[in-house]
């Protein structure tokens, strides 16, 4: 074949690259014969690779056109030498992510090419259509033509039969892609795979129906087998995604019967519980990843059988998982041979006693699975075992009373980490039941006081919390240790308040007279010399006292000396939150000032008296107020009084949530996103407000924009399982951000191209958003009227309008209503707590501005999804944001979507400045995907577009890879790091040697 051939195959699909010169068939033809006439593929491999290193730099449309064809026409000449074609392709993949680009004549030209390429060129271009089909989901659309389908699928299924087994693995890779309609015949190729000879093969083949079952296909249950076949596979990673597969298809059919026989003799037990024998014996596992993926997937059995369940703290089979097995009459096993009176041959100790009368439900391996994981050497899979516990506690009480024991025995671990985790373990235990300690789980707890880590002793204090004790003489060991602890670390005191209060209120039984006189010292003959008021352990004893029930301070007032309830009220303010708020009612009659003081209101009565029950109902109710007035802005026009209303509403629900009561506080995260949603639609009634009025700063529209566009990807970002209608109206409050922001610019004065550009986002936004809306069945009138207008441009003086008039936008604006947003189902909330060593908070770090400095800081993460969108951000002192990536070795996973980070060395070059301390803020940030990136990163900033800006700034800027992702603060308040500069002093001549 010749050159000039492979130039003619390559014709048709390199017609038009460009969306805009897609549209008309005259277009079309031009770009043809200008295609032929100048295009020529890279001859090259640093030619070609020089243009993919130009596409992150500024282009404009016909470098992008001319880039677009030279790579399709590399990618189909077959005279080229192989690098030079894969990097045709790679140019080609990378020009679908810019928005000029036609993304189905790319994968037209591509699946083109695969007829001429050698399987070097083949298995690059499968992998490039899976990138294109992960990036814009085209595939398994019908945008796609049906000949071009075809072909790729002939294609598919001749090389997933091929010798090499790299090619191999990218057909399967794009296979599900192909099978877009015909999902089960997919899954029943890739089964045909699952035992191939090459590794990386069966891998691809697992994860291709792991990823067809996560996309709602239904595994069939024959295909089990051959899944607990897989984990037992030589290779690490097939044995990762057979797990998975193990415990998707047992979820799916938890109740199908499975047949287990051995020795002849045979029983019948659940899929779901089968499932979990095999997976406790992955815990034994050679690799320390897969040892701790096993124990992860442990935790989500929450419905097998009790029997199964508690076998797992066990490493000897249990009585009701052995059966026994008759043999033939004249069978004596081991003991054949042996006359009578004579003693019989034991089975040694260890030994497996393979002539035993009976057959066991699970292997001896898979015995004892949860004190495997515990025992672990790896503090990953110890971390894993522990959630696991935690979640299965949850599900049953008669495993989590056999689970507290184990994890006390965790607070001796080596690793912070671990100790860690196991408390989180008990804590949430305990605040679904009591934990009930014995006498030696309270000394191991007591001995975990003395800990050298601060988070690790608050974790004891809160574990302590919710235990129940069952002698009084535990609780005065405990006192005991109490007062070590306030001696020996002060910074704990609230704290240990706090858990002497839910102790109090726990153990009413125990506290009588004479435990009370014994904690206090006081004397049944003598009087009682008068406590010192600011004494530490003196406050924590009264907490303990006056927390129990109110029957029995009563009775207790006779023993307490009169100075005790005078120094109530200064106890009550000092500490808040461990004293209870009918205190007052136990005071005695002849001390009336002290219940004058005691009735004094608090910062906000009528939340802080507030039980849990009546908090709970009393946040429901406010929810239920704040959910009306939504949709009445859902279904009205220009309400003039529902801003206010809306305000009044939300800041009488953000009181509610600012209740002391954590319990409260987090009862509904739901809620709170519905909370968040309200003051979005309260900026969007401003905005209309001030629409409406004659004169409005551009600055004051311009933050309001800003607000909403970064609240709705607040609300997207971190608020993990919200539903995609929930998701389609946060898209559609961005179309109205971005309606608002373009409204403010005169467009007049701009370049007219960039004008363009600038609308063309807009429309593309409105777009996706009216499929979306299409798809689902809503009808949204504002939005359709103005998808009408785009459909319509009027002519002016012949020719064609490029952009919206303002009045459209304008009437789109003034007659928005958000959608609904009522989020189904269970939601999480991410969120990082910041800690940094005690040394450094206590003292301004001096530092001098020709030197970097290295700050530590420390962070716990919740529901966070990936470890790459975690950043940190520090604000200089001369307001400077610079937003770091941790290194991967600081940031350890806890649990799914739980991490650690540990940083010591931040580098932080501060600006000469003033001379005068300063602050370093400290936050943790996570980026989130940015629907139309260079239209936003101008909104969420607040930025506008200036006069002198052109259209190649424009390119420039959606080349900008940092624009792709907007960043969303998770942390919920700034660490601030006092510094405060030095003069640099050289050393003078006389200390100086040459």
């Amino acid at each position: 074949m010749s050159t000039k051939r492979g130039h003619s195959e390559s014709e048709v699909s390199v017609t038009a690259i460009s969306e805009g010169q897609a549209d008309a068939d005259s277009n079309g033809a031009v770009s043809l014969q200008h295609t032929q006439a100048n295009a020529r593929p890279y001859a090259t491999y640093q030619e070609a690779h020089d243009a993919l290193l130009s596409l992150r730099g500024a282009c404009s449309e016909s470098e992008i056109l001319e880039t677009g064809q030279r790579a399709l026409l590399s990618a189909c000449v077959s005279e080229l030498p192989s690098a030079v074609r894969q990097m045709g392709v790679r140019l080609a993949m990378q020009l679908c992510a810019h928005p000029e680009t036609n993304t189905v004549q790319v994968i037209e030209g591509l699946v083109q090419a695969l007829s001429t390429a050698e399987s070097s060129v083949r298995c690059e271009i499968y992998q490039a259509l899976v990138g294109i089909h992960e990036l814009k989901g085209v595939m398994g659309t019908s945008h796609i033509p049906e000949g071009t389908r075809r072909a790729l699928d002939g294609s598919v299924q001749r090389d997933l039969n091929h010798s090499q087994h790299h090619l191999r693995s990218a057909s399967l890779l794009v296979l599900s892609a192909v099978q877009g309609t015909a999902p089960v015949t997919a899954i029943e190729a890739m089964c045909r795979y699952c035992s191939d000879s090459h590794p990386k093969v069966r891998q691809t083949a697992l994860g291709g129906i792991l990823q067809q079952h996560m996309m709602g296909v239904r595994l069939a249950v024959e295909m089990y087998d051959d899944f607990v076949v897989a984990t037992k596979d030589d290779f690490e990673q097939v044995r990762l995604v057979a797990m998975e597969l193990v415990w998707a298809i047992s979820s799916s059919r938890p109740e199908h019967p499975v047949v287990i026989q051995q020795h002849g003799a045979s029983e019948t037990i659940r899929l779901l519980d089968d499932a979990f024998v095999k997976l406790c014996d992955m815990v034994n596992d050679s690799s320390v990843v897969v040892r701790q993926r096993a124990c992860a997937i442990l935790g989500r059995f929450t419905h097998v059988s009790s029997r199964f369940l508690a076998q797992t703290f066990s490493k000897q089979v249990m009585s009701h998982l052995r059966r026994f097995v008759p043999r033939g009459r004249g069978y004596a096993g081991r003991n054949r041979g042996v006359r009578a009176g004579q003693a019989a041959i034991p089975t040694p100790k260890g030994d497996a006693d393979v002539e035993s009368e009976e057959f066991r439900l699970l292997d001896s391996g898979a015995a004892g699975a949860f004190v495997h994981g515990l025992e672990d050497e790896y503090q990953e899979v110890r971390d894993a075992a522990i959630e696991s516990i935690t979640e299965l506690s949850f599900a049953s009480a008669e495993f989590s009373a056999k689970a507290v024991d184990f994890l006390v025995d965790m607070f001796n671990d080596s690793s912070d980490r671990v100790r860690l985790c196991a408390i989180r373990a008990l804590i949430a235990i305990g605040r679904r039941t009591p934990l009930q300690l014995t006498e030696e789980q309270l000394s191991i707890a007591l001995s975990a006081m003395r800990d050298a880590s601060a988070s690790v002793r608050r974790g004891v204090y809160e574990v302590l919390s919710v235990a129940s004790l069952a002698k009084s003489e535990w609780l005065q060991r405990l006192m005991e240790e109490v007062r070590g602890c306030l001696e020996r670390h002060s910074d704990d005191q609230l704290d240990i308040y706090r858990a002497l209060a839910s102790l109090g209120r726990a153990h009413t039984q125990l506290i009588d007279a004479s435990f009370v006189r014994t904690l206090l010292g006081l004397s049944e003959y003598y009087l009682n010399r008068e406590a010192r008021i600011d004494d530490p352990v003196y406050a924590g004893n009264v907490i303990l006292i006056m927390n129990t029930v109110r029957g029995t301070r009563q009775r207790l007032a006779t023993v307490l000396p009169d100075y005790v309830f005078s120094h109530l009220p200064y106890l009550r303010d000092k500490y808040p939150g461990c004293l209870p708020s009918n205190i007052a009612e136990s005071v005695p009659e002849h001390l009336a000032f002290v219940c004058q003081m005691l009735d004094r209101p608090q910062t906000d009565p009528s939340i802080a008296a507030l039980s849990l029950e009546d908090a709970r109902c009393s946040q429901s109710a406010a929810f239920g107020r704040l959910q009306e007035l939504l949709n009445q802005a859902h279904a009205t026009h220009h309400n003039s009084t529902l801003a206010s209303l809306l305000d009044r509403r939300l800041h009488e629900f953000e009181q509610l949530s600012k209740s002391n009561n954590t319990k409260v506080r987090n009862s509904n995260i739901s809620h709170k996103a519905v909370a968040n949603y309200a003051s979005l639609v309260r900026y969007v009634l401003q905005i209309q407000e001030l629409l409406r009025s004659e004169a409005w700063r551009q600055s004051e529209v311009v933050s309001l924009a800003a607000k909403i566009m970064y609240g709705a990807y607040e609300l997207e970002s971190r608020f993990l399982g919200l539903d995609p209608r929930s998701l389609l109206s946060l898209a559609y409050l961005r179309v109205f951000a971005h309606t608002v922001w373009l409204l403010i610019h005169e467009t007049a004065q701009h370049d007219s191209k960039l004008v363009e550009k600038m609308h063309g986002e807009l429309e593309l936004r409105m777009q996706r958003v009216n499929n979306a809306l299409q798809a689902r069945s809503v009808k949204v009138p504002e939005l359709e009227a103005l998808m009408l207008s785009l459909g319509n441009k009027d002519s002016v003086d012949g020719a064609t309008q490029i952009f919206m008039p303002n009045s459209v936008l304008i009437q789109f604006a003034s007659d928005f209503r958000p959608l609904a947003f009522a989020p189904r189902g269970h939601l999480q909330y991410a969120v990082a707590q910041l800690s940094v060593a005690p040394s450094v908070t206590r003292r301004a770090i001096e530092f001098n501005h020709l030197f970097p400095l290295n700050l530590s800081l420390s962070a716990s993460l919740e529901w966070v999804v990936r470890r790459e969108d975690i950043f940190v951000a520090l604000r200089l002192p001369e307001q400077q944001a610079v937003v770091l990536r941790p290194p991967s070795s600081s940031l350890k996973p806890l649990c799914p979507y739980h991490w650690a980070l540990e940083w010591n060395d931040i580098p932080a070059s501060l600006p000469l400045g003033s001379g005068e301390s300063t602050a370093i803020n400290l936050t943790i940030v996570q980026r989130h995907a940015a629907d139309i990136p260079w239209s936003d990163s101008f909104i969420v900033g607040g930025g506008v577009i200036s006069e002198t800006y052109t259209v190649a700034d424009y390119y420039k800027g959606i080349a900008n890879p940092t624009l792709l992702h907007i960043r969303i603060e998770i942390s919920n308040k700034p660490y601030t790091v006092p510094v405060s500069p030095v003069e640099f002093k050289p050393l003078s001549s006389s200390y100086t040697r040459a």
